[in-house]
């Protein structure tokens, strides 16, 4: 088929979404599929992979620009002769849709707590812009089928738009295990020796490029509250670090911290910490999780994420309630910083072998599988 890519960027140097794209379009390659990214950018690397057609947007404003986006990539791809439009990207014109962003009205729910700040901010132009987007999206006239990466997020689709089961299609996210794999001996201790760390000091890693949303916070303040005083902890992603460095000051754990930034090679920390941390407010399926588990590191997220449908508590890592549980998150670090080896070993072999069930090319052949049923539904209407 010949198959259009929606994504704003597409680039192994943004975050994950953005990476998930780059590996899907090489995936879908390799099944002998003719692939074209439509969005704002691509890595110049990759146009040597991939066809590129660039959107163009209006960038005043946010919302400026995810309207001109929506608009402008359906009439981009309209003139494509292409078979199926696949979106990773809210946008219109689309065949199929993933649910690789998070949900507008769920992410409003969840981080403004309280009804009447909720109301509030749907008059914010950039979250009336993106309702009105997801209103049209997953409406009876949007996308014939929609893949989502968890259960909850079906159940959103569900209770939120009336979106039906046949229109509905669970696609778990996948990993590259040929990059994340375990550590091979080195990197715990060179990446503990760059920190200033002893070999046995409880390292905790959590990686983001958006802070807020994914949790930060209750994190350092559940770093502050834990038994294990010596426990340190990796900030990995461009956020607001100035901000966050006076958060953790202001938690009494700036010591315990070490805002590193982007990193190219995320896969040096997951080998070398403890614990993959990441209590994230709402989030369809962090990529991160499954790169941590990969390279057997334990993941604490809650269940309010579509990641929660991997971890089993006490087997490869544990669930707390929400984002603001921050005293069930201290305990469950320190529950599982206690354990003594034998559990720890067995744990982080079972965060191997769930990684080891969702490489990337069984999500890339999962997700062409949807597309090439859309595309004879499309045919024979």
């Amino acid at each position: 088929m010949r198959i259009a890519i929606v994504r704003r960027a597409c680039s192994l140097k943004k975050a994950g979404a953005e990476r998930y794209c780059v590996n899907l379009f090489r995936q879908l390659q390799k099944l002998g599929h003719e692939v074209t990214i439509v969005g704002e950018s691509i890595d110049d690397e990759l146009r040597r992979e991939v066809a590129f057609l660039p959107v163009p947007v209006l960038r005043l404003t946010s919302w400026t620009r995810n309207r001109s986006f929506y608009e402008n990539a359906a009439r981009v791809t309209a003139k494509g002769g292409l078979d199926i439009v696949h979106g990773l990207s809210r946008v219109g014109g689309l065949d199929t849709y993933r649910l690789t962003d998070p949900l507008q009205t769920e992410w409003l729910r969840a981080y403004y707590r309280g009804r009447w700040r909720q109301q509030l901010q749907r008059w914010n132009p950039r979250h009336r812009t993106l309702l009105d987007i997801e209103r049209r999206l997953f409406s009876p006239d949007g996308p014939r089928r929609i893949i989502v990466q968890s259960r909850l997020d079906a159940r959103l689709l569900r209770e939120e738009f009336g979106v039906s089961d046949h229109r509905l299609r669970h696609v778990p996210n996948g990993v590259d295990l040929s990059v994340f794999t375990p550590d091979d001996g080195e990197d715990r201790e060179r990446v503990r020796r760059e920190l200033g760390l002893s070999s046995d000091q409880p390292l905790l890693v959590f990686a983001a490029m958006d802070f807020r949303r994914k949790g930060l916070d209750s994190l350092l303040q559940a770093l502050g509250r834990i038994e294990r005083r010596e426990a340190h902890l990796v900030v990995l992603g461009n956020g607001d670090i100035a901000g966050y460095r006076r958060r953790a000051a202001q938690c009494g754990v700036a010591a315990r911290v070490s805002f590193l930034g982007r990193q190219s090679e995320m896969r040096r920390y997951y080998r070398a910490g403890d614990l993959f941390v990441l209590p994230t407010i709402y989030e369809p399926f962090p990529n991160v999780n499954l790169e941590a588990m990969a390279c057997g590191l334990p993941v604490i997220t809650t269940a309010t994420a579509g990641g929660a449908d991997i971890v089993e508590d006490q087997v490869n890592g544990l669930l707390i309630p929400n984002a603001w549980a921050v005293e069930e998150l201290a305990d469950g670090i320190d529950r599982l910083l206690s354990m003594s080896a034998a559990p720890r070993d067995a744990m982080s072999a079972a965060c191997i072998a769930t990684a080891r069930q969702f490489p990337v090319q069984r999500n890339a052949r999962e997700v062409a599988a949807v597309l090439e049923e859309a595309y004879r539904e499309k045919l024979s209407a």
